[in-house]
């Protein structure tokens, strides 16, 4: 009966060790995602960014296109008159 007793006592030991363990490794998990979920965001923010200076450099640039070719075009009339 001691025996049993010494036995079941050692398993409680080893199982709360156990769970002390797994409560490590969930917290260090847990850090882990909060972590990757604020990458999240500062990657959608730096994507947010980047497609607002795309739209505005393709402005720009479509501007002076339009520039060059009312320079050209106005050139090519004042060529033919």
């Amino acid at each position: 009966m001691e025996e049993t007793s010494k036995f079941i006592l050692n398993e409680l030991k080893t199982m709360k060790s156990d769970i002390s363990e797994m409560q490590t490794d969930i917290n260090g998990m847990q850090t882990d995602i909060k972590e990757l979920k604020q990458g999240q965001q500062r990657l959608e923010k730096g994507q947010e960014r980047l497609q607002n200076n795309l739209v505005e450099s393709l402005g720009l640039y479509t501007q002076k296109i339009v520039d060059h070719v009312d320079v050209r075009d106005e050139a090519l009339n004042k060529k033919s008159v």
